[in-house]
């Protein structure tokens, strides 16, 4: 973590409402689908080789992978980060969460935060109740989730319950703010109780879908408690001040695809 002293000016354009504040630099990643298959390899798509490259880059360059969890205790509990904290972020729930980046995570001592669907958690879940042991589904079901929740690798946030359609949770074409911000309100909070319902914890991220940001949904996210949010902008690292709750909310990330190894990923942010 670097400690530095910075002037209000520059302090204010990092993280607004901070005078004087430890900062720490904290690039985020994100990632989706680990696939062996070659038809889902592409801009979203990463095989479980690419990953574990890029875990080993990690680690052999001093990176040290953190939650969500603590960069909300730094900035607002004064828990220290590491000096080179990096977030690993995986989108969408997909059950190659549990096949591939699990082991991966542990046999790294890595850890990472997964934003999950409580629609297609239902689903998936209904299909496996009566499908055959072993059976693979699309998205991850209770079952496993409850065993990542449970693991020390990983953090389980939400990514809404059912609004990963074509407009996110972004504001539709003619829609009142108002209702807007109800529908939203109803969706989330459908998933906080979801989440809590079936692992006894509740999330404390909002993960935008499709990374699609409204005027209107910031309050909303505020209001039902989330401490932070993910969003898909990216480019830059995030530069967080420790008692500055502002830092905390569309944090930045950038996306690796296939064929762009974490190094090259965090070499293009500012």
């Amino acid at each position: 973590m670097k400690k530095i002293i910075i002037p209000l000016v520059l302090i204010t354009v990092l993280c607004m409402g901070a005078e004087t504040a430890e900062v720490s630099e904290v690039p985020i990643i994100m990632y989706h689908l680990v696939t062996k298959n070659e038809r889902y390899v592409g801009k979203y798509g990463i095989t479980p080789a690419e990953l574990e490259s890029d875990l080993k880059y990690l680690k052999k360059n001093g990176y040290e992978t953190v939650l969500m969890s603590d960069l909300i205790n730094f900035v607002k509990h004064g828990k220290n980060l590491p000096k080179k904290p990096i977030v690993l972020t995986f989108d969408d729930g997909n059950s190659s969460d549990y096949r591939y980046l699990l082991p991966l995570l542990e046999k790294y001592e890595m850890k990472a935060v997964l934003s999950i669907l409580g629609k297609a958690s239902d689903e998936c879940t209904v299909l496996a109740a009566a499908q055959s042991e072993g059976a693979i589904f699309p998205n991850l079901t209770w079952e496993q989730i409850k065993e990542l929740q449970a693991s020390p690798h990983t953090e389980i946030q939400n990514h809404s319950y059912d609004m990963h359609g074509k407009n996110g949770s972004g504001r539709r074409k003619g829609e009142a703010l108002e209702a807007y911000q109800e529908r939203l309100h109803g969706d989330l909070s459908k998933m906080q109780q979801r989440i809590e319902e079936m692992t006894g914890e509740s999330p404390t991220t909002f993960t935008y879908p499709l990374g699609i940001i409204s005027d209107g949904s910031e309050e909303v996210i505020k209001e039902l408690g989330f401490a932070a949010s993910l969003s898909c902008y990216g480019g830059v690292k995030n530069y967080l001040a420790r008692d500055d709750e502002g830092c905390l909310y569309r944090l930045k990330r950038d996306n690796r695809p296939s064929g762009v190894p974490v190094g090259e990923v965090l070499r293009g942010m500012k």
